[in-house]
């Protein structure tokens, strides 16, 4: 069994099937089959926002205002790259071109952060403009690669947070702790089966934990910092949730993933299956849970489905996704559906948003179930 690969995000938030985020005014947008669909909450109102939409990410601007799908804005340009970095403010984006130069884009306007051969490799905004940038600068033959670094970059000036590193160390920016600190993982030796176990997280030079490479597993809430934290490729398997470095789920029977929480960390939830290597993925059949201010099971799943990706919203309320995987053969290549149910938790009941669905062929790279996440 295969899912969507790619990053796609209701706020933190990426499923298996489809995705989107929730807007400024109580919208969602999320992708069903091919079209960008934008729902509004209140009023139970779908949208078309694109007929013949990439396969995300999808994002929303930091204002609400605009929406990005791949490289696309809704209504606006399409940019020459698949993936689009708002700040958490306003109406800019940052992307990398692909010979590397990184672009900071609005409305009207567009400048180069840092040209192509710095070597920035990934990014990711904090508050008032900072944007965080990897550095890595590999000539072939490479041996030691130079500038293994991380800076900021803010208002045209360059500032270096952590580095230069020692061995080979390809830095992976994971986004910023509330006190403005960088997160990035130490990409050991740039080496995709060293990562796939798991790597060390860091803000700026501190090391702050051990998780999975995956953008749902480092999340933050206001000023706190929650983690899926565990080595071992299976996200069936021995992950917790630590909240500032404290374990609280307490419950290693149970593997935690996917945790979101309220700007204080005073509510949050996460998704958890029984903690074993699943012999067959897609079959992860996991419950979200309320994990803080006391634990307890908030969905049940029927057999053969999965709940996935919660997020809090601002009133309290759970958004997430109860999906499912089937796959079949035609014309002797497998085709997976995950079929998907857009559901929202408020005062105990259930509430049926959007159904969805997404299909594509094993050979298609977008699928991809990564060893049960």
């Amino acid at each position: 069994m295969r899912g969507l690969a790619v990053a796609l995000a209701f706020v933190t938030f990426s499923v298996p099937a489809a995705a989107g985020q929730t807007g400024g005014k109580g919208r969602v947008a999320f992708l069903d089959g091919h079209k960008l669909v934008v729902l509004d909450l209140a009023t139970g109102r779908r949208t078309v926002a694109l007929a013949h939409a990439p396969p995300g990410p999808i994002r929303w601007s930091g204002d609400g205002k605009l929406l990005s799908d791949g490289g696309r804005v809704v209504g606006g340009p399409a940019l020459p790259t698949d993936r689009l970095v708002w700040a958490p403010s306003g109406e800019t984006a940052a992307y990398e071109r692909q010979d590397g130069t990184v672009v900071v884009w609005s409305p009207g306007r567009s400048r180069t952060a840092v040209p192509g051969p710095w070597g920035a490799t990934s990014l990711a905004w904090g508050p008032n403009g900072a944007l965080a940038l990897g550095r890595y600068v590999c000539h072939v033959p490479c041996g030691i690669p130079l500038h293994q670094e991380v800076w900021i970059w803010q208002d045209g000036s360059l500032r270096r947070v952590a580095g230069p590193l020692r061995g080979v160390v390809r830095p992976v920016v994971a986004g910023f702790t509330g006190d403005g600190r960088v997160l990035w993982w130490a990409d050991i030796q740039g080496s995709a089966s060293l990562s796939a176990d798991g790597l060390t997280l860091y803000a700026n030079r501190t090391r702050i934990g051990r998780t999975l490479v995956f953008p749902d597993y480092v999340v933050r809430c206001g000023s706190h910092l929650a983690l899926a934290a565990g080595g071992d490729r299976y996200a069936t398997l021995g992950k917790r949730i630590l909240l500032d470095g404290r374990d609280v789920s307490r419950d290693g029977s149970r593997s935690w993933v996917s945790p979101s929480c309220n700007p204080t960390a005073s509510s949050l939830v996460a998704a958890a299956s029984r903690s074993r290597e699943e012999s067959r993925f897609g079959a992860e059949h996991r419950a979200i849970w309320q994990v803080l201010p006391t634990r307890r099971q908030l969905t049940r799943p029927p057999p053969g489905r999965t709940d996935e990706d919660p997020t809090v919203l601002a009133n309290g309320s759970i958004l997430f996704v109860r999906t499912k995987q089937s796959a079949r053969k035609v014309n002797g290549e497998w085709v997976t559906t995950t079929r998907g149910v857009l559901e929202l938790l408020a005062h105990g009941k259930l509430q049926r948003i959007a159904s969805l669905s997404f299909s594509a062929s094993d050979s298609n790279a977008m699928w991809l179930n990564y060893s049960g996440h």
